[in-house]
């Protein structure tokens, strides 16, 4: 990786000076072509930056490697920043070693989290440096890493703190989330950077995630674009949500996310979406399941019509007990004709059965 991102970034370097001197010879008759290349230097500026924070997240990535391969059984585990941590503290599980020295360690550990340290009372101490987009972009790397290692709980744990230090950076860790959103050259790093501000809900990203609903053809982006803009929760982001749900051409998994954030902001169209796409893959499967949670989870009585009708329908099994249990949490009256439907049938399965005259007498009251 190492050999290969070094030239290409000192490449993008070399190109990035030989353009900007071409801007400063152009005089004002050439105005547009000036901004044109201005622009151009500042997006090849970005990716170098992104370059070189991909490879340092990888070169700790590896010391991380070698280390865990070197490490002696019962040995004290240290955590990313280089700081020893007590065996007994939950965080060693996810514990990530850069090799340092203390001090060095200490350093990196204020640079990355904006952490003041700790001074004894009286002493006036010194600030730690401020966050910073270099190293706000070496930790977005280390998450992307991490996306691709073994599923466990030290690979969960580890993304988790990864988050936890974007979100502490602040607007330093949106900037340079957005900035590999708008500038990346990887489809894999755009894909990560649009889910990630809409799990940090950076409403600033907005403009360039609705920018990828309208322009980009590559689906698996305009998922994880759809998938932050349901997470933003801002007024702002409802019309691009309403627009997308609307497109019947759109793909069903994006569609599935604007009914989502509509149904989470308390739009009925949200919940009319998600019900009549959980209808529609019932042929193929595909976001039927997530449908039906994304119903489940609002936990009020607006997806209650739904779960009524699903109860009566032909839908598979596990779903209707599912609609029932609904219907039996929220102690819904309108159910007990339905219930009493399927309580009835001879034909129906005894499981569906027994469950439908369970949340009867639940909800009615009767014994």
């Amino acid at each position: 990786m190492g050999r290969l991102v070094w030239p290409l970034a000192l490449v993008v370097t070399f190109f990035v000076g030989w353009t900007a001197a071409g801007v400063a010879r152009k005089g004002p008759s050439a105005a547009p072509e000036v901004d044109h290349l201005q622009e151009t230097v500042s997006r090849l500026q970005q990716q170098v930056g992104a370059l070189q924070a991909r490879l340092r997240a990888r070169e700790n990535l590896d010391v991380l490697r070698q280390s865990g391969a070197t490490a002696q059984p019962g040995a004290p585990s240290r955590s990313y920043a280089g700081a020893r941590v007590p065996p007994t503290d939950p965080s060693v599980a996810a514990a990530v070693t850069e090799g340092r020295t203390a001090e060095g360690s200490l350093a990196r550990r204020g640079e990355l989290r904006g952490d003041r340290p700790s001074s004894p009372p009286g002493s006036r101490g010194t600030l730690a440096p401020a966050p910073t987009v270099e190293a706000a972009l070496e930790r977005f790397y280390r998450y992307l890493e991490a996306t691709n290692e073994p599923q466990g709980r030290e690979r969960w744990q580890r993304m988790r703190e990864l988050i936890d230090d974007l979100r502490g950076m602040g607007d330093v860790g949106a900037q340079a989330l957005m900035q590999v959103l708008a500038a990346g050259s990887d489809s894999d790093e755009r894909r990560a950077a649009a889910r990630l501000l809409g799990t940090l809900q950076v409403p600033q990203a907005l403009p360039l995630l609705r920018d990828i609903m309208e322009k980009e053809d590559d689906v698996l982006l305009r998922r994880a674009a759809a998938s932050g803009l349901r997470q933003l929760q801002t007024p702002e982001a409802v019309p691009v949500m309403e627009r997308i749900l609307a497109n019947s051409a759109e793909d069903r998994l994006v569609r599935l996310s604007a009914a989502y954030g509509l149904a989470e902001s308390g739009r009925p169209l949200g919940v009319t979406g998600l019900a009549q796409i959980f209808d529609e893959s019932g042929a193929d499967g595909r976001g039927r399941e997530i449908a039906f949670r994304a119903l489940a989870s609002l936990k009020d009585e607006r997806p209650l019509p739904f779960m009524r009708q699903l109860v009566n329908s032909e839908a598979e099994p596990a779903y209707r007990l599912r609609a029932i249990r609904y219907l039996t949490a929220q102690g819904d009256r309108q159910a007990l004709a339905a219930l009493q439907v399927v309580m009835q049938s001879r034909t129906e399965q005894p499981s569906i059965r027994d469950a439908a005259a369970q949340a009867y007498r639940a909800i009615s009251g009767s014994r």
